[in-house]
């Protein structure tokens, strides 16, 4: 499975940050891949939870099933997902505060056979969303 890890850090304190990335009505102020939901959006992520994301990945549209595998306020998200086709995917936050800012680190992963013919293409688009969106995040909360 490839992973993808990027790291920004963030001119905001630690709970806005954490609350911000686990109010799922707020993903698509900062997530470039997300377009919606399958049906309504769930509310503040708690382990256990599952939901439907719409995404879309070089021009491809896709629905994720996210399960919330783990959440420890403030600090680490993770989820699971399973995508079209067999494919599945993760996703993990980890966040650092100090000094009235935010270490934020996303670490993303995906696999499956629908995949492989996308290779590294794939692997190069993710890394540039997964930059942009922590951007975007930036802006949001700074």
């Amino acid at each position: 499975m490839p992973v993808i890890s990027k790291s920004a850090d963030i001119a905001a304190p630690l709970e806005k940050v954490w609350e911000t990335i686990t109010d799922p009505s707020r993903f698509g102020e900062w997530q470039t891949i997300h377009v919606g939901f399958g049906g309504d959006a769930p509310g503040p992520l708690a382990t256990g939870d599952s939901f439907k994301q719409k995404v879309t990945i070089m021009g491809m549209p896709g629905e994720v099933e996210w399960t919330v595998d783990e959440v420890d306020a403030p600090n680490t998200l993770k989820l699971t997902g399973a995508g079209p086709m067999g494919t599945k995917a993760t996703a993990a936050f980890t966040l650092d505060g100090a000094n009235g800012s935010t270490k934020l680190t996303y670490d993303t992963g995906f696999e499956g056979a629908a995949l492989a013919p996308l290779g590294s293409a794939l692997e190069e688009q993710s890394s540039k969303a997964a930059e942009e969106s922590l951007q975007k995040l930036s802006e949001l909360v700074s």
